[in-house]
């Protein structure tokens, strides 16, 4: 059923002969498929970002709403905010600074803090973020109608089922999980 709809570009990609064909394997790289639908989505939205004049990766882009939100801040609060790591955050904000988005500047109380704030040029690319965001919801809803199904909703219900109980939960409910002889 979901062929039918698909636009014949897709339908040829999805036709192709592939590595993981039986279902045991395509079930149990369900993490893979997540991966490659994330990738294709950040590639195919670089794309867009380039046509809206929008300067930064894709994968900057909370960071960027983050600040323009919140104002300045150091790397440990947006880290914080965003549930990201400290160090993807400050790769972030280096890439932000390279591109003259956001400028670091001391804390005037604590010397030994630093917090980022956006430059003239960061206005601007969070300016045209917020237009973008307010497409890319109707886009989404798009998707959404097409595969028949609230992917935002899913994948939230997903991490908080992933949450609630873990992958190695899951495997010790189901199996016996041990570590195997050395």
């Amino acid at each position: 059923m979901l062929r039918n709809i698909l636009p014949n570009d897709i339908r040829i990609v999805m036709e192709q002969p592939q590595f993981y064909d039986s279902d045991t394997i395509k079930k149990a790289y369900t993490a893979k498929k997540l991966l490659d639908l994330a990738y294709l989505i950040l590639d195919q939205v670089s794309t867009v970002y380039t046509q809206k004049g929008m300067i930064f990766p894709v994968i900057c882009s909370s960071t960027l709403l983050f600040l323009s939100k919140r104002k300045p801040a150091s790397v440990t609060e947006i880290a914080r905010a965003l549930e990201h790591p400290h160090q993807t955050v400050a790769q972030h904000l280096k890439t932000l600074d390279k591109l003259g988005i956001v400028q670091k500047r001391p804390d005037k109380t604590d010397k030994r803090r630093s917090e980022y704030h956006l430059t003239e040029v960061g206005k601007v690319q969070a300016q045209r973020l917020d237009e973008y965001n307010l497409q890319a919801a109707d886009v989404f809803k798009s998707l959404d109608e097409d595969i028949g199904a609230d992917l935002g909703k899913m994948l939230d219900t997903s991490i908080a089922a992933l949450a609630a109980h873990t992958m190695e939960d899951r495997f010790k409910k189901l199996f016996s999980l041990h570590r195997p002889h050395q």
